[in-house]
């Protein structure tokens, strides 16, 4: 692939929220890791948008949040702005958990031609936000914000809200749909991940796919690698939004442009590793909990042979 279908890039690398299930719940394991704490530059994100340029396609999906909230950079705005304008994005999207989400950023992100937001409620009341995000959340302000932004977007932003399974009850559920539904443009209760080990215990043995699809447990090969960046707060580029610990870096885009990590010997060498042996031999990917959550369609393993030789001695399939 010459062109990367999907890059998130993280204007902050911190959260507003500890939600239990998130590996932010445990910023100094995050430090440790060599994880830095900061927001984005706006020129370094209009560096980043330049670099995207050099590649032959448009960039399919370019989003605008990975691992902290976006809202936290007070140039959010410009940013999106930025992007949407550069003509080398189909489409421009931003993650949010909305708590910061005041009716001033809604508009300046609708006039700044964000074409999708995702939301992420986090409980349905004000005791279960203090239960999941340990913060004094007020569900009710959430919910103003997202519908004071349903009223500015006027149906230029698409909208999709979503909650997380927790153990959510059937009212529960109801009224998620209830009190949502009006004001978005999709609405969707999402399974949980047990990426930290409270969640673990949470899901137990009943593990399903993110968004209900089937687990591809016999998957040997991660599609990621092969379709997507990561673009972390400081410049640094991995391949996987679920690398916490950014153990995938392949470069730095402060050094090199994005194409050049793109098709440069770091990833090649890692797509090889993945084609050659499996996610699961590498040290950087072993024990991974959401490489078995991709879709089936986008399964890989049926394409070793013909793939294996390509990277090998090139990026580019």
């Amino acid at each position: 692939m010459t062109t990367p279908m999907k890059i998130h890039v993280d204007p902050a690398s911190g959260c507003n929220f500890r939600c239990f299930f998130c590996p932010q719940t445990d910023p100094e394991a995050l430090r440790h890791a060599g994880v830095k704490a900061g927001v984005m530059k706006l020129p370094m994100l209009r560096k980043l948008v330049d670099d995207l340029a050099s590649f032959p396609g448009r960039v399919d999906e370019f989003v605008f949040g990975n691992y902290g909230e976006p809202l936290l950079n007070k140039s959010i705005a410009e940013m999106v702005r930025y992007a949407t304008a550069s003509g080398r994005i189909r489409e421009v999207s931003l993650i949010t958990n909305a708590a910061m989400l005041t009716k001033e950023k809604a508009q300046a992100l609708v006039n700044a031609g964000l074409q999708k937001i995702r939301i992420s409620v986090e409980a349905l009341s004000d005791e279960g936000y203090l239960k999941t995000t340990k913060t004094k959340t007020a569900f009710a302000e959430i919910v103003e914000n997202i519908r004071t932004l349903h009223r500015l977007s006027r149906g230029k932003t698409f909208i999709y809200v979503k909650i997380i399974d927790t153990g959510l009850s059937d009212v529960e559920k109801r009224h998620f749909f209830t009190t949502f539904t009006p004001i978005a443009d999709a609405v969707s209760i999402e399974n949980l991940m047990p990426v930290t080990e409270e969640a673990a215990t949470v899901v137990g043995e009943n593990g399903k796919g993110m968004t209900g699809v089937s687990l591809s447990t016999g998957r040997s090969v991660c599609p990621s690698p092969f379709y997507s960046l990561s673009v972390h707060m400081d410049g640094d580029v991995g391949v996987c939004c679920s690398d916490w610990h950014h153990k995938t870096n392949v470069g730095s885009f402060k050094e090199r442009s994005l194409s050049e990590i793109w098709n440069g010997e770091e990833l090649r060498r890692f797509r090889s590793d993945q084609l050659r042996k499996s996610w699961r031999q590498m040290p950087q990917c072993a024990g991974c909990e959401m490489v078995n959550h991709y879709p089936i369609y986008e399964d890989l393993d049926q394409d070793r042979d013909r793939l294996t030789p390509a990277y090998a001695t090139s990026c580019c399939a």
